[in-house]
């Protein structure tokens, strides 16, 4: 199975949006959950994937109505459709007035361009500013330690990989060799931000080779074992992505997972899809002790 991907339903008679979780099987995606969500939610959302028709997996019920497994594909009745009293369930997936919404963050009511896109763990949106995709973004990552003691020392890194291979940019080799990613290390700007971020990442999508896809942004604890330290301990982890020009926060992402016994965290990453390049939130826990068992981790999980 691949990775899990999202679509955006809308239902023409309510207005009211869902979130369909898909997963490709043989080579065709099919919808494995179907479930309410906010139009603040639905906002950063766009639908990525396209296919001439959407069915359910066979581990859910069809349509009570007709049978069928289409996405939209039957005439339910407002009986068969709760939707159409305000409420919904499953079944709503299959009603003639849910349809896949393809439109991007900027067309959806209420949200103004210029607006900082927030986004929630699993969420993903194309990297753009005023419409237009980036050739640069700056990456700032920050956090709170509360340890009492010891000081913790979290360090910041990017696996640049692809399908085949990967290579790691951190502290102790701070710049790819193609010259797509550049580390500066230790709270160097704070750009954008009213408390400084602890490390800044400059990205050059247009410098990312062509047998690299992705920019898988991590965080790990140095020497947590000898020191005994844990991310539970840790508060208010972030990643920014800024306009390099305007200095301007294009995309937030506020980890809220539960990190108590990690000692790293796969934040997110940026991947790139045809000629666009997306950030998708993680928020994802590891045990790995050091920067190296981290990137033979992500490059398991996402080539």
């Amino acid at each position: 199975m691949a990775d899990t991907k999202f679509l955006k339903g809308k239902c023409n008679k309510t207005g009211r949006y869902f979130g369909l979780e898909i997963k490709q099987n043989r080579g065709r995606w099919e919808v494995v959950n179907f479930l309410e969500i906010p139009e603040e939610e639905a906002r950063v959302i766009t639908s990525e994937i396209r296919q001439p028709s959407f069915e359910t997996a066979t581990s859910l019920l069809p349509c009570e109505n007709c049978g069928s497994r289409k996405v939209g594909g039957c005439s339910c009745t407002a009986r068969r459709c709760p939707v159409q009293r305000g409420e919904y369930n499953f079944q709503c997936v299959y009603c003639k007035n849910m349809e896949i919404d393809y439109s991007s963050v900027s067309s959806i009511a209420g949200y103004k361009e210029g607006d900082v896109i927030r986004l929630s763990q699993g969420q993903e949106v194309k990297i753009t500013f005023n419409g237009k995709p980036l050739k640069r973004i700056v990456v700032g990552l920050g956090w709170d330690p509360m340890t009492v003691g010891r000081p913790m020392d979290l360090d910041s890194s990017v696996v640049v990989m692809g399908p085949t291979a990967y290579e790691t940019v951190y502290f102790g080799d701070k710049i790819h060799k193609s010259g797509c990613v550049v580390h500066h290390g230790d709270n160097l700007t704070g750009v954008g931000s009213v408390q400084s971020d602890d490390e800044n990442i400059d990205a050059f999508l247009d410098k990312v080779p062509y047998d690299r896809n992705k920019l898988v942004f991590v965080v790990n604890i140095y020497d947590c074992v000898a020191r005994g330290q844990r991310l539970g301990s840790v508060r208010n982890m972030y990643i920014k992505l800024y306009d390099p020009d305007t200095r301007k926060v294009l995309i937030e992402y506020r980890v809220d997972g539960n990190l108590r016994n990690s000692t790293s965290i796969i934040v997110g990453y940026a991947f790139r899809e045809g000629q666009d390049w997306k950030f998708k939130a993680v928020g994802t826990g590891s045990d790995a002790i050091s920067i190296g068992t981290l990137a033979d981790e992500c490059f398991r999980k996402f080539r």
